[in-house]
């Protein structure tokens, strides 16, 4: 067994020991507030800078505690750190490493305050599966977050065996089959793979050899969470000749989320026609729109997709988002998936072809209605 082989498996070890030592020594604990998470990170950054109690420019605050920070308790996060190779990628769970890829991002600005990266803190999953490492390929997963309607995974790859071959044919690397299943055995709405080199911009963090995978999931039954596979088989060329056969199967737990669900009941103009916006799903990440139209006759041109945008409180108008589309002659889709985390409290309206959606409840009976996921 090699060295990062032997790492991954007793970090994992030790994590679900230090776990079940909590389970069995105290009761649940209570859901962490915001500002207790603060205080956490700031901790892992500087251990022992936060039990001395000194502030960012030095000086000391004075609180006294020192002797109450649990010596035991350091000795384990550290020991863990080292298994990962360093502090940050330990702490870099339940939604963080998702929170700095979006801290970072060019796309902040354009958000304004309507954007709200902590959130994420509170939507991370479960990784069930630390490290994969067979045929040629080792899978490392990071992080994972679900706000109810989308979710994204975080992984590092990192190919072992036959990389100038792979790299040669591919400029890259692509996968024969992937596919993302519920262990309810429910079937999924949509999903996805974006997959960046270690010679990507903002990727320095990458070695030769690496790549920084993230899975996307756009469902409505993440509002109830669950566990979830993530299913890999096969690197190929362009032309799809197998590279390096194998098979890996990634796992975690998704919690359950909230959503926000208008009944808009609105005709939209889409394309020449008159469709009717039958319902429109919102959250952090994503908004879905759901329309119907009575008499058919779609071309099932996308030119439309172009006249979205996002209305915000604070004045800004977004109009560059992802955006996906499914439909039939009679019913049709629109997925958007922001690029920053949204307060879903700061967005006012959506405007599509010229035909502007509040997102808010109307007073007058028969109009919008709510309707919350679970939570």
């Amino acid at each position: 067994m090699d060295g990062p082989v032997f790492d991954a498996l007793l970090k994992t070890a030790l994590e679900e020991a230090i776990r079940l030592d909590a389970e069995e020594a105290a009761p649940a604990p209570s859901r962490p507030s915001p500002r207790h998470r603060r205080r956490m990170r700031r901790m892992l950054a500087d251990p022992w800078g936060y039990a001395r109690g000194v502030r960012p420019n030095g000086t000391w605050k004075g609180s006294g505690r020192r002797g109450r920070f649990s010596a035991r308790w350091l000795a384990a996060v550290v020991i863990a750190a080292l298994l990962t190779g360093t502090a940050a990628a330990y702490a870099l769970r339940g939604g963080e490493t998702f929170r700095q890829m979006f801290e970072n991002s060019p796309w902040a600005d354009a958000y304004g305050g309507a954007s709200d990266t902590e959130q994420l803190l509170d939507l991370g999953g479960s990784l069930n599966t630390a490290v994969v490492e067979s045929d040629g390929l080792r899978f490392e997963m990071l992080d994972a977050v679900s706000d109810g309607q989308m979710a994204m995974v975080s992984v590092r790859l990192t190919v072992l065996e036959k990389l100038e071959e792979i790299v040669g044919a591919n400029r890259g690397i692509s996968f024969g089959d992937m596919e993302i299943v519920s262990k309810k055995g429910k079937e999924i709405g949509m999903y996805g793979l974006s997959i960046s080199p270690w010679t990507s911009e903002g990727h320095e963090d990458l070695e030769e050899g690496q790549y920084a995978l993230i899975f996307t999931i756009n469902d409505l039954a993440l509002t109830e969470g669950g566990q979830y596979e993530i299913r890999i088989k096969d690197v190929v060329a362009e032309n799809r000749k197998p590279l390096l056969p194998g098979a890996w199967t990634l796992a975690l737990t998704l919690r359950p989320a909230q959503v926000l669900e208008l009944r808009p009941n609105r005709v939209c103009r889409l394309n020449g026609a008159d469709w009717t916006l039958d319902s429109l799903t919102l959250s952090p990440l994503a908004m879905t729109m759901e329309f119907s139209h009575q008499d058919g006759g779609w071309d099932h041109h996308w030119n439309f997709l172009d006249e979205i945008s996002l209305n915000l409180r604070n004045g800004l108008v977004v109009d560059d988002c992802s955006t996906g589309a499914y439909g039939s002659d009679t019913e049709l889709g629109l997925t958007l998936e922001f690029h920053m985390p949204m307060d879903v409290s700061q967005i006012r309206s959506v405007t599509i072809c010229g035909e502007e959606i509040p997102l808010q409840p109307a007073k007058a009976p028969g109009d919008s209605q709510i309707h919350f996921g679970k939570g």
